[in-house]
């Protein structure tokens, strides 16, 4: 029998010691490891768990310790991380189960001295960081007093961002952004309607015993429990459907491709703006799907094979430098930039260990893309610019400074949505037209 907790504890290890995404480091223990579904449940809650909650866990650590974390082993730190969100966020694992299980694992690993110290630590926590009908009482700073520590120890996020999130959007906002992508319990499937109605589809996965409904807001979209197995659902070979949140769909829709006209997605991979674009086009006209990396260009060929999708053709190309046959060749022009990906933290918790440092240059790095971008969009024509992140200066101040030294452009529309407003990303658009 696989000991599930040691297979996270090595995973959140490698992430730590040899810079690994979380999503490549699980898919990769899950494979090697041939997990059940079961024991997959049980590692990805722990292994997600923990990464999702490492700014709260390290605070109670500080608090609770009498050794700076800083001087820590990494080791040491890890499994006290993983024993502790057992301790506080799960509740179907008993609080011995946690404390045992996680000084089994660290007497394989440490010396007599840091075993007694994770069993005393997590010990505390049992009697400090929950009440006697166990009731989870987090240690945090005053609210008060110091609003951005508070959400910041409250919900996870670094610092910050939330003083961004507090300054950009007010307290109440930035709070409800925090506990929707927290509380995020959907995928979100658009229906290929060049295959199947959204109708026919949704019957499709309720008669198989999926619970899912149809969205609120995009008519093709359907919410479905959960988020793991997507490949494994009825007619996923098919090309039924693909991934794509309702905020994301709302840009394309912004972008409104019509039949027949010819459209650039500049920054594509992997892929799902270039397929609900060729899907309202009635796969009728071209589509050039673009990106920096020629070794992902596969997701989105690959992609647009499964979907029966015709008219996309996916070119290497460094969208801030100018191709000169390009230049007002498209009809519409769709730049979604790289981007910090804050509203996306919910799919992709390493996203709340990103420092500021880290995100400071890509303001000037997307006003360049689109900027050169323009230079494609034909007299009349549409562009489109949007991030999957809530950051004015990537967003509205990017789309502010574009318009200021572009004269030839207006804008028509600008829309920040928030998780906390029926969707379950933040994203931005701003859609614009050449005179």
């Amino acid at each position: 029998m696989q000991d599930i907790r040691y297979l996270a504890y090595s995973s959140l290890l490698s992430c730590i010691e040899n810079q690994k995404f979380s999503n490549l480091e699980a898919a990769s223990t899950i494979e090697k490891n041939q997990l059940t579904e079961r024991d997959r449940s049980f590692y990805t809650a722990l292994f997600y768990g923990v990464t999702e909650k490492q700014i709260t866990l390290d605070h109670q650590i500080k608090k609770l310790s009498r050794i700076p974390i800083e001087k820590l082993q990494t080791k040491a730190l890890v499994l006290l991380r993983l024993g502790l969100y057992q301790i506080l966020f799960m509740d179907g694992v008993q609080d011995h189960a946690a404390v045992n299980e996680t000084v089994a694992i660290a007497k394989k690993q440490l010396n007599a001295g840091a075993v007694g110290y994770i069993n005393g630590l997590l010990r505390s926590a049992q009697r400090e960081l929950k009440d006697e009908n166990g009731k989870i009482r987090l240690l945090t700073p005053d609210r008060s007093r110091d609003i951005c520590g508070y959400l910041s120890i409250t919900y996870s996020y670094p610092r910050y961002l939330c003083k961004l999130w507090v300054q950009a959007y007010g307290e109440e906002t930035a709070e409800a952004i925090m506990s929707a992508q927290n509380n995020r319990t959907e995928t979100t499937l658009r229906v290929n309607t060049l295959v199947t109605s959204a109708e026919d589809y949704l019957k499709l996965l309720t008669d198989s015993g999926y619970k899912a409904k149809r969205s609120e807001v995009c008519k093709d979209g359907i919410n479905i429990e959960g988020s793991a197995g997507i490949s494994s659902l009825p007619r996923f070979n098919d090309g039924a459907f693909f991934v794509q949140d309702d905020s994301s769909r709302m840009c394309v829709m912004a972008l409104d491709p019509q039949e027949g006209e010819r459209i650039l997605d500049a920054c594509a991979c992997p892929g799902g703006k270039s397929f609900a674009s060729a899907i309202a086009m009635n796969n009728k006209g071209s589509i050039t799907s673009c990106d920096l990396h020629e070794s992902k260009l596969s997701l989105i060929s690959d992609g647009a094979k499964r979907l029966g999708i015709s008219i996309i053709t996916a070119k290497q190309a460094d969208s801030s430098v100018l191709n000169t046959g390009w230049s007002g060749a498209f009809d519409r022009v769709l730049c979604d930039v790289p981007c910090s990906g804050f509203g996306t933290i919910s799919k992709k918790p390493d996203l709340r260990l990103k420092t500021a440092e880290s995100v400071k240059d890509l303001p000037a790095i997307q006003l360049a893309i689109v900027s050169n971008c323009a230079k494609y969009v034909r007299d009349g024509g549409i562009l489109v610019y949007s991030t999957c992140t809530l950051n004015p200066a990537e967003n509205e101040d990017n789309v502010n400074a574009f318009l200021s030294q572009n004269p030839d452009f207006t804008l028509d529309s600008m829309k920040t949505h928030f998780p906390s407003d029926g969707v379950n990303d933040g994203f931005f658009y701003a859609k614009m037209h050449k005179k």
